[in-house]
């Protein structure tokens, strides 16, 4: 958009009045136009759960992520979490499909894959690479290690850390 203005014949009085006008108004025009209103945010990733105490129990004592507040203001069929950076994870009870691909997968930065791996072991959750054939982690070559685990609902998890060598 571009204005241009003639005040070779234009009173003083005039022109400061479309001045004034396009100050005012110029807001309007940069605001719509602004990085984050171009660019959608993530919000929250919505999964469905067969029985959603299971699942419940799975994200809060597996993988330790905080119940945020319903804004359903009901604990039968829904439950959200938080994920960072206002990221939610809503999980909504259902009739859900039982089977997911492994690259359509959510991935949980941690301190290290295999500190987080004994936690696995201990509560009996069979994991893997991503080959699904060794419990020893895929080391992508950019250098993160990689281990691939399930959800009581069958989604898959990928868990990642920097390799500490």
């Amino acid at each position: 958009m571009s204005l241009s203005f003639n005040t070779a014949h234009a009173a003083p009085g005039k022109f400061k009045l479309m001045l004034f006008t396009l100050i005012c108004l110029l807001p309007a025009f940069s605001y719509a136009q602004s990085a984050s209103d171009a660019s959608p945010v993530v919000d929250h990733i919505s999964i469905c759960v067969r029985d959603l105490k299971k699942s419940v129990a799975f994200y809060t004592e597996v993988m330790h992520l905080q119940k945020v507040k319903n804004p359903f203001n009901d604990t039968v069929s829904h439950q959200w979490y938080n994920l960072g950076n206002h990221i939610k994870l809503h999980a909504i009870q259902g009739d859900c499909n039982s089977s997911h691909p492994k690259n359509e997968h959510l991935c949980f930065a941690v301190g290290s894959v295999t500190t987080f791996a004994k936690t696995l072991d201990k509560m009996n959750i069979p994991y893997g690479n991503w080959n699904g054939d060794s419990k020893t982690p895929t080391h992508r070559a950019d250098g993160v290690l990689q281990l691939y685990f399930q959800d009581p609902d069958g989604y898959w998890i990928e868990i990642n850390s920097p390799d500490k060598k």
